[in-house]
């Protein structure tokens, strides 16, 4: 069980180290959702209980995966286990500001020309909110799972947006070619695990790299359009393997940080590194993990 006072100590700590190290983190910015990171989960559970079966509309289409419509939003996705009070939180980031792991708000500004790719689609929530919300002309999701890159197309032809986003099961990192994901000490702290040319694991996932997805179909991203990333552990990573596109074009990036303890300001470094006009925003501290890790980082030049 979380001791408040001392969740408040390390939430002080975790964001005064920030500012050390980079000079940014206001506290309006850190202490978004601080109650949850200091209290115990036991309560919010019950509310998140209540908006969900207030919220959607939940139905079982077989044994395995339920559909889950926004009642409000008029948004369906497809969900491959039993919904509980955590897919609630799940859909609030999505469409509430206030909540520290909505990838929009400010620096971050998109029109309905904007272009995005969407590192770790999952059930493709993400896409469909932009899509429907006018702020981009198409996204091309990533998803390694083929079980939820499955439930990704279903989603996709439901809420009539198949003409508007491409899917690609595959995961995206700093390399082209194979890898498996590598789970850490802490549950969240994954990374690649980059195969060598004919090496075969039961586990290995297709990966690219964004500049090389870029070159191959003949994208030039620019600062109207967004990376966006939650790429459990691999986050780093997939800034590394987009260099060339931020050097050239900046274009605007929204990538978590929660997942390894060094991410935000080892991001930080080096997006002021590769592109110093960035204007960037650190935003929220995890609930989630053992010792709070900032939650998002966004970039833009606009």
């Amino acid at each position: 069980m979380k001791n408040p006072v001392t969740q408040i100590f390390l939430s002080w700590r975790e964001w005064r180290r920030q500012q050390a190290l980079h000079g940014m983190f206001p506290y309006k910015d850190a202490s978004m959702q601080l109650n949850r990171v200091i209290m115990p989960s036991r309560f919010h559970t019950k509310t998140a209980t209540k908006k969900l079966a207030i919220e959607t509309d939940i139905k079982q289409i077989n044994e395995s995966d339920w559909q889950v419509r926004l009642i409000k939003n008029d948004l369906s996705f497809f969900w491959p286990s039993e919904p509980d009070h955590n897919l609630y939180f799940s859909i609030e980031q999505e469409f509430s500001s206030k909540n520290p792991h909505h990838y929009t708000t400010t620096p971050i500004h998109l029109s309905n020309n904007s272009t995005i790719i969407d590192v770790g689609a999952c059930e493709g929530l993400f896409a469909f909110r932009i899509l429907r919300q006018g702020l981009a002309k198409r996204v091309i999701c990533f998803e390694p799972s083929k079980k939820m890159s499955s439930l990704l197309k279903q989603g996709r032809e439901v809420n009539a947006l198949t003409n508007r986003i491409t899917i690609e099961q595959s995961g995206v990192g700093n390399q082209t070619g194979k890898a498996r994901m590598i789970t850490g000490s802490n549950p969240d702290a994954g990374h690649m695990e980059y195969l060598l040319d004919g090496t075969t694991h039961p586990d290995a996932i297709p990966t690219i790299t964004i500049d090389h997805y870029c070159q191959k179909n003949e994208i030039e991203l620019d600062q109207n359009d967004l990376i966006k990333a939650d790429a459990e552990g691999a986050d780093l990573d997939v800034l590394f393997g987009a260099e060339d596109q931020i050097r050239r074009n900046a274009p605007q990036i929204a990538i978590t940080t929660y997942h390894v303890d060094d991410h935000a300001e080892r991001m930080i470094d080096w997006l002021r590194e590769i592109h110093p006009e960035y204007k960037l925003r650190l935003k929220g501290l995890s609930f989630w993990t053992n010792n709070p890790r900032p939650v998002l980082v966004q970039a833009s030049t606009l």
